[in-house]
């Protein structure tokens, strides 16, 4: 049995995202030693949400699915598990690929699995390039294969 996982932090947008924050921190040094206290309220602003973001970013998810479980793991900068939640297979009825349409870019795909009363379970998302919309079609049947829940298609969201 072949385990799907769904990482955050091997994606490049992660390490982007860690490098604009280390380039935002040093941007923002003359703040730190202002003359004036307007000065040190806007840096004590800057480093107050550097620091929100860099919690954010510091703890990256994964998703698995194990033969029996979907798991979603919260992992500190993506080695170190802190939290993990565990939903069984049963929970849950079918496989969906969604498209959520944005506005700047390319749309967004879901690879989503879907239960009664409006549970999910977000497993990846990509842009909807050529490329990623193939990616995700073929991730979204090999885990309804693996997973032994129906394939639903593909789905336009509303919102």
């Amino acid at each position: 049995m072949a385990a799907f996982v769904a990482r955050d932090a091997t994606r490049p947008g992660w390490w982007i995202a860690g490098a604009v924050l280390v380039l935002a921190a040093w941007w923002g040094q003359p703040l730190i030693a202002p003359d004036h206290f307007e000065r040190a309220f806007f840096g004590l602003f800057w480093y107050t949400m550097l620091a929100l973001a860099a919690v954010f970013w510091a703890l990256p998810s994964e998703r698995r699915f194990t033969g029996s479980d979907f798991v979603r793991r919260t992992m500190l900068l993506g080695v170190l598990p802190v939290y993990t939640r565990s939903e069984p297979v049963s929970a849950y009825r079918q496989v969906v690929l969604e498209t959520d349409p944005n506005v700047v870019g390319p749309d967004t795909l879901w690879v989503l699995v879907e239960g009664d009363g409006g549970r999910r379970f977000a497993f990846m998302h990509r842009r909807a390039t050529r490329r990623g919309r193939e990616r995700q079609l073929g991730l979204a049947k090999a885990l309804a294969e693996a997973s032994g829940l129906p394939f639903a298609g593909e789905v336009l969201d509303a919102g």
